[in-house]
Parts: structure tokens; C-alpha cells; sequence
């Protein structure tokens, strides 16, 4: 189950209040700057720091690529942006 539109245009991480990439396909909520990867459960994004999973080289190597392929940059307020 994918997240709503209208909530991708407005959620951001809630450490560092920037924008997040949303993976569809991983059901995941990335950010990137703090290596940290937010789980999305039954379409609700599960956006606590102390529950999120800390990214080490490889796994941020692989997401970062996945990010630049297909991810939805969350936070804008434009809908599908892409960076």
C-alpha cells in the first residue's frame, strides 16, 4: 500500500525537518544526509527517530541509487518532484 499523495507533499524528517525520499517499492521513507530509513507499515509512515534503522555504507550506497532511479522526493509540496 503506497502513501497518499497529498502526504508525500508534506512529510519531512522529523530530526532534521528537510525532505525525505519516499521508495515505493521498499515501503521505506530515506533520508539520506543522516543515513536513516523510515519504515512506512500498512501505509502509515512510522516516522520516530528512535525507530528508525540507522544505514550503514552499503545500504546507503544501495538506496542512494535507487533514489537517483526512481524515488519521490517528499516535502515539497509539488507532488512526483524529482531532485
Amino acid at each position: 500500500m503506497g502513501l497518499d499523495p497529498l502526504l508525500i507533499e508534506i512529510l519531512v524528517c522529523p530530526e532534521d525537518k528537510q525532505p525525505l525520499w519516499y521508495l515505493d517499492d521498499e515501503s521505506a521513507l530515506v533520508n539520506l544526509r543522516l543515513r536513516r530509513r523510515y519504515r512506512v507499515a500498512d501505509g502509515i509512515p512510522v516516522l520516530l527517530v528512535g525507530e528508525s534503522e540507522e544505514l550503514d555504507d552499503e545500504e546507503l550506497a544501495r538506496l542512494a541509487s535507487k533514489v537517483e532511479a526512481s524515488g519521490v522526493l517528499t516535502g515539497t509540496g509539488a507532488g512526483d518532484a524529482r531532485a
